[in-house]
């Protein structure tokens, strides 16, 4: 890694938003570091980034749902003396009936989307704090804002995020460290596909394209926005679910998931 650039961490780096901040990092000029389990689909990327411009990228194969690999990961971050920019971008969703999942793989969603979160964070920040300067953007997601009948838990560990981030923002004020909870909604990715959810139901206007989240991302980050909504139509049921009792956003999000994932 080159000395005066810019350097950035990504996980869960190989597909969807993850591998949109890659690209759009590596055309900034940033130094990549990305994470993701699949080192061959990493080193395809890797070739890619480095033609979109990035000075220097590194492939980091680890399985962030493992003990062992998420200490490797947390050692290699906390010893990153110019880091920029962490993006905790892995993450995965399960639907259905909670009593009729596989309880592993619960857990399983739980470590990823908020144990390896929390330790890579604590890894990053104490040298970004040190350096007076640094990032930290915690994918969230539309989840966050209200339970998710049929995607319990998935829902659960986004309001986590979010919670977690908006405190850490109130922690670090001062001390030119910026956190941000991104919370896209519906996003053109093999999320959904993974997730089992029937995209067919979802209407067309509330999609947006990984490059398009990405972009909204990094420009609220410039103006300090700890949670960022991109595009308006969620930013509007965002809104809509603030002011709505919470008893009848559930009853809907009920609905919606028995009719959709159930």
């Amino acid at each position: 890694m080159h000395p005066h650039s810019l350097r950035a961490v990504v996980t869960g780096a190989s597909s969807g938003i993850g591998a949109a901040f890659a690209a759009q990092l590596a055309r900034d000029g940033y130094d990549v570091i990305i994470v993701a389990r699949n080192r061959a689909r990493l080193e395809t990327e890797a070739k890619q980034l480095r033609k979109e411009g990035a000075i220097a990228v590194e492939v980091i194969a680890a399985d962030l749902t493992d003990a062992g690999d998420l200490q490797r990961v947390a050692k290699r971050l906390a010893e990153e003396r110019g880091l920029d920019l962490l993006v905790n971008n892995a993450g995965f969703g399960t639907t259905g009936a909670f009593a009729r999942l596989d309880p592993a793989k619960e857990e399983e969603e739980i470590r990823l989307n908020v144990v390896a979160l929390v330790r890579l964070t604590r890894a990053a920040l104490p040298r970004m704090i040190t350096r007076g300067h640094g990032a930290i953007i915690n994918v969230s997601s539309m989840a966050a804002f209200q339970p998710g009948p049929y995607t319990a838990t998935y829902g659960a560990t986004k309001a986590f995020v979010n919670s977690f981030t908006e405190a850490l923002h109130e922690e670090l004020r001062g001390t030119g460290v910026r956190v941000q909870a991104l919370c896209p909604g519906f996003t053109r990715t093999a999320f959904q596909k993974r997730a089992g959810i029937d995209v067919s139901q979802i209407p067309s206007f509330v999609w947006m394209s990984p490059e398009a989240v990405v972009e909204a991302s990094l420009a609220g980050l410039k103006r300090d926005e700890v949670v960022c909504v991109p595009g308006l139509a969620n930013r509007a049921l965002v809104t809509f679910t603030g002011v709505v009792p919470r008893s009848l956003t559930r009853r809907i999000a009920g609905t919606l998931g028995r009719r959709v994932l159930g």
